[in-house]
């Protein structure tokens, strides 16, 4: 399991050692992506490879987490497995050239916070619409039951009684 110190990344030197970074992360700590969720347990793998392409830091970054999410038909819990790839660069700025297939993470290189791309790959996981799928039972919320015998609610009619005043 990741410690914080954990968190933050020297993508420099890494890249340079070409390094394989694999880490677990827990779901409950990710704030962005905790009102998405219908319990925030579980955890979240990451898989870092660094390299250099043309001098720049760059990485392929591995995210795979199953996500208790809320379905949006009845609103029960649904799992769902959340896995992102992504191509990155580790830049200092925006400005900076980035090898060509590649996306560029502004910042200092030395401090790449490993724990905030993953909560970004989770997110752009992220279903549009969370819901069981058509092999799956979807728990629709019932109407609540209703006696056969019950009596109809009384009609009220406030102008009943109008035609007999008038005629008076």
């Amino acid at each position: 399991m990741s410690r914080p110190g954990d968190r933050l990344l020297d993508a420099e030197s890494a890249a340079t050692a070409g390094s394989i970074i694999e880490r677990e992360f827990r779901i409950a700590d990710f704030a962005r992506l905790a009102d998405r969720l219908a319990r925030p347990a579980g955890t979240a793998n990451a898989r870092l490879a660094l390299a250099r392409v043309d001098g720049i830091a760059t990485g392929q970054l591995q995210v795979r987490a199953v996500a208790e999410l809320s379905c949006q038909r009845c609103l029960g819990p649904v799992r769902r497995t959340l896995e992102s790839q992504s191509a990155l660069a580790f830049v200092a700025d925006q400005a900076s050239p980035v090898p060509e297939g590649r996306e560029a993470v502004a910042g200092d290189p030395r401090r790449v916070d490993l724990a905030g791309l993953v909560e970004d790959e989770l997110l752009l996981a992220l279903p549009l619409i969370a819901r069981h799928a058509a092999g799956e039972a979807c728990e629709l919320p019932k109407a609540p039951a209703q006696a056969a015998d019950a009596a109809a609610p009384e009609t009220r009619r406030p102008f009943a009684g109008l035609k007999e005043l008038l005629k008076n």
